[in-house]
């Protein structure tokens, strides 16, 4: 049987689509758009016919169901089932079929064919995605490979499933300065040049809906006029607004009309400019209500606050937002449609509004209210990626849905984030399934700012919300798996594996780093300094991944440089150097606080840092000929207030050089160190070869001088070598030397104590080695041992686990803990999933059960590292239970009772920016082995660490925590 085939010759002989009279205005421009991606793989851009006669020997027939004639005379005669894809959403249908008799010099036909105008735009771009064209070709300019010849079976079929989420789209926001200047330098203006741009990034992504930009904006007025707005219902773009822009109208809109004689009045104010408020609302419905809307209802202040002032009650607050619904709800009868079952609605439960929505024990909220019928419910993140509150099963049968608001970027407290993407996909994969499966489905919006930099985890976000079955619960620890596909279908056509391997370690690198903590809200009193060498290790891998960058970006082919630049090379360098800076100038204090001239030397890298960052920018608004100028502009350093204002640059502290020679030595991870003075501190304990599995230590000579200084190492003990003996530093050129102290345990001969000495210019540091191995007699596989005064164990290295049957309430799968492998800020994490199940607190829910060894019996502190969840239930209850041996179940909850998201809340401010919350509880421990167990009772309850010290003994501060223990692997 002959193939379909697509090829130069085919698309010279003839023209490639059908282009029916009746097709959607909007199918046609997105056509267009795929007959330039066909021009880019082939070389030849196919034309037009409006008749069979003109069609190539291999068209491609497209259109939309009940609006083209040519399905419906190929569904009738059999060629085509359009019962396939009728009555469905956001359907298409691709089938290679015979062409009919009476298709004269026609072969094959490719027909696409959608059950309605976005199906059939879907499906027109699935073809291009099939020829090997990027979605992001016109956002970023990324060029497809070239192709001779595209070959599709015959008898190829394929039928879209409906978009697992209803409306899906992004927010485009704290659009200033960057976005904003970029739209003026490129579109002049937020107009329908700019919006066709975005709109055709929303759909190739396979969104359909969208927040336009509001700081500045007028959506409905700078089209020029309703340009914006009919060019997104022409190609099917779905417009919201954002949770306080209600019935169409933008704040914007309100500040530029409002005044002393306008008729919409002077006072945001529906107590007491009713008359006005409502005018203003009348106007926007009668203007863009007959576009394809979600119409945004409810009220919050002026310029994202609260409704009433602080006097006022809650009851207050329901009250009045219950008269502004019914308001609202009579005017879009009135003026969209008497039937409010057939309009989309939606209610953010945003910041102030969420307790509004529930009430209290004495006030009744407007949750089941008659005004809020046929409305979706926008629950929200807490701004930084945490889920707040979730439909209960009470909830679940509300008839206008659910949905989400989600935020890559956030202006507001505790510390902004709006510069470069800094969000993780194993956390978005975690939060969004969750809140999936707890039925918000009906709308998904996230928070992109100014979109540059966010395609990565924006596409993540859309192709997650379009098929859940693929990438959804189903699919846990398969985000690699999605980056994998994602770097080749944006890169494949210009790199070799070995590049599109080195683009995934880049990405996900940056990403993991940036989860630690956000650019913005890094500074030097973040890692510590020395402690476990946190900082060093983090600058060895930024050191890492910056080679790769670079090495991606000397060998990058020109025609893919600029696409690389946008979308890996800048937001990961971005974040790279500006978390190398802060960590220098962390060691740069410490260092200089004990005099050592290694600060000044760091003083230089510093300043080099703050110089990069500048040129990275510039590089960014030069490339392909300035097509990002503007979005580099968002400030990103020293944050000290929740915005930029009064932002500092790194302090950078120089040493002034000693008079004479002098030294220090350094125990490596310590904040151990001497000068050797015998009347002050001058033996030091060198305590990691207690570790079976350690081998290699290391210490530092540190010059206070910037005279020649020589030290001298003398070591007798025969089971120990160091990398130098001697040596001298001047504080200039070398101002420092790190000594590798290696063990060769096949030489101890039972001795365990060691000594290295450090003869100094001041004196002599005795370095006494602790050697003494724990005893491991008897431990079982996966037990952890205290060498070093604690045990710290990865979540995901527990000894045995428990599961709990299905629920029987309909539920099929046992509820257990699964690691969700990259999530967190060191290794992995663990959770208990279905994510949505509670449980009574008692030994009868799921756990992990941990294995450890401490030398004596006691009384211990078991901290765990939490992701900063929220509790899922307005009942401020995150509970969870931990277990040592056999004693009692401590039941603790995560949160305090007066927990609460925002409003200059510390317990959740320090979470946000840790992007980690630490809790302590007292346990009993035996000497020599112990179990324990952590319990799981209320969704969203997320492990990644768990660190046992004893009580009142913590050990080392640090911004990740200690290190893993050793572990006995049998």
């Amino acid at each position: 049987m002959m193939a379909y085939a697509l090829n130069r010759t085919v698309l010279q002989t003839g023209a490639l689509f059908l282009d029916e009279q009746e097709a959607y205005s909007g199918v046609r421009k997105m056509a267009d758009k795929v007959a330039g991606d066909i021009g880019k793989v082939f070389g030849v851009r196919p034309g037009f016919a409006k008749e069979i006669r003109l069609l190539s020997a291999f068209p491609v027939l497209f259109g939309t169901d009940g609006k083209s004639p040519a399905l419906d005379e190929l569904d009738r005669l059999g060629r085509i089932r359009l019962d396939d894809i009728r009555g469905k959403r956001e359907v298409f249908l691709m089938q290679v079929i015979d062409a009919p008799e009476g298709w004269n010099g026609v072969n094959k036909v490719l027909v696409i064919a959608g059950s309605d105008k976005r199906g059939t735009i879907y499906g027109l771009f699935r073809l291009s995605e099939m020829l090997g064209v990027s979605p992001l070709v016109n956002w970023i300019g990324i060029q497809p490979r070239k192709l001779e010849e595209f070959v599709l079976e015959d008898g190829f079929k394929f039928v879209s499933k409906e978009p697992s989420v209803r409306y899906r789209g992004f927010f485009i926001n704290d659009e200033w300065p960057a976005f904003g200047t970029w739209c003026n330098h490129r579109f002049g203006g937020f107009n329908a040049a700019m919006y066709e741009h975005v709109f055709e990034l929303l759909l190739r992504l396979k969104g359909n809906y969208l927040w336009p930009a509001m700081w500045s904006a007028r959506f409905y007025d700078d089209g020029p006029g309703l340009a914006n707005a009919e060019l997104a219902d022409e190609l099917g773009v779905v417009i919201g607004s954002s949770h306080h822009e209600p019935c169409l109208r933008q704040g914007e809109e309100y500040r530029y009309l409002r005044g002393p004689d306008s008729i919409y009045g002077d006072a945001w104010n529906f107590r007491t400019n009713e008359a006005g408020i409502t005018r203003f609302w009348e106007d926007g419905l009668k203007r863009s209500g007959k576009f394809e809307n979600v119409i945004t209802v409810g009220m919050r202040g002026e310029q994202d606050t609260a409704i009433m002032g602080k006097e006022a009650t809650l009851e207050d607050n329901i009250n009045l937002l219950r008269d502004v619904l019914r308001t609202q709800n009579r005017l879009i009868r009135e003026h969209v449609n008497p039937d409010l079952r057939q309009v989309p609605r939606m209610l953010a439960l945003y910041k102030e509004v969420e307790p509004f929505f529930y009430g209290d024990d004495e006030t009744p909220g407007l949750i089941g209210s008659e005004e809020l019928d046929g409305v979706t419910l926008l629950f929200c993140d807490d701004n930084f990626g945490n889920l707040r509150t979730l439909p209960t099963e009470d909830m679940q049968g509300h008839n206008g849905g659910y949905g989400m608001y989600y935020h890559f970027d956030y202006h507001g407290w505790p510390i902004s984030f709006e510069w470069i993407n800094s969000s993780h996909l194993p956390k978005v994969w975690e939060q969004m399934t969750m809140a999936y499966d707890f039925g918000i489905r009906e709308l998904w919006v996230v928070n992109v700012g100014d979109i540059a930099t966010q395609e990565f985890p924006l596409s993540y976000f859309l192709d997650l919300a379009y098929d859940f079955d693929r990438w959804g619960t189903k699919a846990i620890n398969r985000t690699d798996e999605y980056v994998k596909q994602w770097i080749r279908l944006h890169f494949g056509a210009s790199c070799g594996e070995r590049e599109l391997d080195a683009i995934r370690q880049l990405l996900d690198g940056y990403t993991k780093i940036a989860h630690r903590r956000r650019p913005e809200a890094m500074n030097a009193d973040v890692y510590h300094p020395v402690h476990y060498r946190e900082t060093d290790l983090l600058l060895a891998e930024i050191d890492r991944l910056t080679e790769i960058a670079e090495d991606l970006y000397r060998n990058m082919p020109n025609d893919a440089l600029p696409a690389f630049i946008a979308l890996v090379y800048y937001p990961a360098m971005g974040n790279l150097n500006l978390q190398k800076m802060h960590l220098l100038a962390g060691k740069n204090h410490y260092l200089a606080k004990l005099n050592c001239m290694e600060a000044n030397l760091l003083a230089e890298q510093i300043k080099a840092c703050l110089a990069r960052d500048a040129e990275l920018i510039e590089q960014y608004h030069a490339v392909d000929n300035g097509r990002w100028f503007g979005m580099g502009l968002s400030e990103h350093i020293g944050f000290t207030q929740w915005n930029e204002e009064e932002c500092r640059y790194p302090v950078i502290m120089n040493a002034l050089p000693a008079r004479k020679p002098r030294l220090l030595v350094a125990i490596d991870g310590t904040s151990r160190w001497s000068e050797g003075s015998s009347w002050h501190v001058h033996r030091l304990d060198l305590t990691d070869f207690r570790r079976p599995d350690v081998t290699e230590a290391s210490f530092t000579i540190h010059t206070l001088s910037d005279l020649e200084s020589a030290y001298e190492i003398v070591c007798e003990t025969p089971w120990l070598a160091c990398s130098s003996l001697r040596g001298t530093l001047d504080g200039v050129t070398k101002a420092s030397e790190t000594v590798t102290v290696t063990i060769d345990r096949n030489r101890m001969n039972g001795e365990t104590k060691g000594q290295i000495i450090v003869k100094l210019p001041n004196g002599t540091v005795t370095i006494d080695v602790d050697a003494t191995l724990p005893d491991v007699t008897g431990l079982p596989d996966m037990t952890f041992v205290a060498t070093d005064g604690y045990v710290s164990i990865e979540a995901a290295h527990f000894a045995a686990k428990g599961d709990v049957p299905p629920n029987g309430d309909g539920d099929p799968e046992a509820a257990g803990f699964r690691v969700i492998d990259g999530y967190g800020k060191t290794l992995s994490a663990v959770k208990v999933f279905p994510s949505t199940r509670h449980f009574a607190p008692g030994p009868d829910a799921p756990y992990v059960e941990y294995r450890f060894a401490v030398p004596a019996a006691g009384e211990y502190e078991a901290e765990l590292f939490m992701q900063p969840s929220n509790p899922a239930t307005k009942d401020n209850r995150l509970l969870y239970g931990i277990r040592a041996n056999d004693g009692d179940i401590a039941v603790v909850n995560a949160v305090s009772p007066n927990f609460r998201v925002g409003d200059h809340s510390e317990e959740w401010g320090n979470g946000v920016l840790d992007n980690i919350r630490r809790q302590r509880t007292a346990i009993t421990c035996q000497g020599g082995l112990n179990t324990l167990r952590v319990y799981a009772y209320s969704p969203g309850f997320v492990m990644e660490k768990l660190v046992i010290h004893p009580a009142g003994q913590n050990p080392a501060e640090s911004y990740l925590g200690p290190p893993p223990s050793y572990c006995i692997r049998k």
